[in-house]
């Protein structure tokens, strides 16, 4: 029973458990990835180093989101861009690393570009449910850039290969290690690209489900990677 006047602790400060979602977003998140993935070691690093587990479902993107919104057991996913909108619904914790968006294009037919304005005769392919650059989100939003959505990067780079689109929003190392790895994909490596000029460097964050619980686990992350190298362990994680 609780004495009046007290507060019950979190469930994640009673078992020291921090349970998120993630989705197979190689090299930075996947159930079959060496330690889960780039990110997923960092963000065990940091909450190990304050003394927490982590634990992480897997789940098709918009799964991944929505359980995180829903609350219950999940407390965040990741790892996400931040954005208006995301921001919106959960606070985003400082960021675990950062890795450039860009263009995948076709080799034999680059796209020079200086404004976004300048695509707006390109099909662009873009991941359902994923946030971009808030320039490029907006232009879409209002019509003035044509987005054709898939399920997944894999998929836009297969679309891209077909040349059902011109260009392909995607994170570079997400690409890199998609072309290396993907059975599908490797025979298309050599036709592929990452086009010259990259959108953003992004910063990668946890979404953490809005609320006192929230606040709290974005405090005791930031506090834990200020213990690690977080650096060093997402070079180890990505290869480089």
């Amino acid at each position: 029973m609780l004495l009046a006047g007290t507060v019950p602790s979190p469930s994640f400060a009673q078992d020291k458990v921090v349970r998120l979602t993630s989705l197979d977003w190689p090299p930075f998140s996947g159930d079959a990835l060496k330690d889960k993935g780039a990110a997923v070691a960092v963000v065990r690093a940091a909450f190990a180093a304050v003394g927490y587990e982590l634990r992480v479902g897997f789940y098709p993107w918009n799964r991944t989101v929505a359980l995180a919104k829903e609350g219950g057991d999940v407390q965040g996913y990741f790892p996400e861009y931040a954005g208006a909108e995301v921001e919106n619904d959960f606070i985003l914790s400082v960021p675990l690393g950062t890795s450039p968006l860009g263009f995948a294009e076709r080799s034999q037919a680059p796209v020079t570009w200086n404004s976004l304005d300048d695509l707006a005769t390109k099909r662009i392919g873009i991941v359902d449910g994923y946030v971009n650059t808030a320039e490029l989100d907006a232009r879409i939003a209002d019509g003035r850039l044509r987005a054709d959505k898939a399920n997944s990067d894999a998929t836009n780079l297969k679309k891209l290969a077909a040349g059902r689109i011109d260009l392909a929003v995607i994170d570079l190392a997400v690409m890199n290690d998609l072309l290396r790895t993907n059975p599908d994909l490797t025979g298309l490596a050599s036709g592929l690209r990452f086009n010259a000029k990259p959108l953003e460097d992004k910063t990668l964050h946890i979404a953490f489900h809005k609320g006192e619980d929230g606040k709290a686990l974005a405090r005791l992350f930031a506090e834990g990677l200020a213990k690690i190298d977080a650096k060093a362990i997402l070079s180890q994680a990505l290869g480089s």
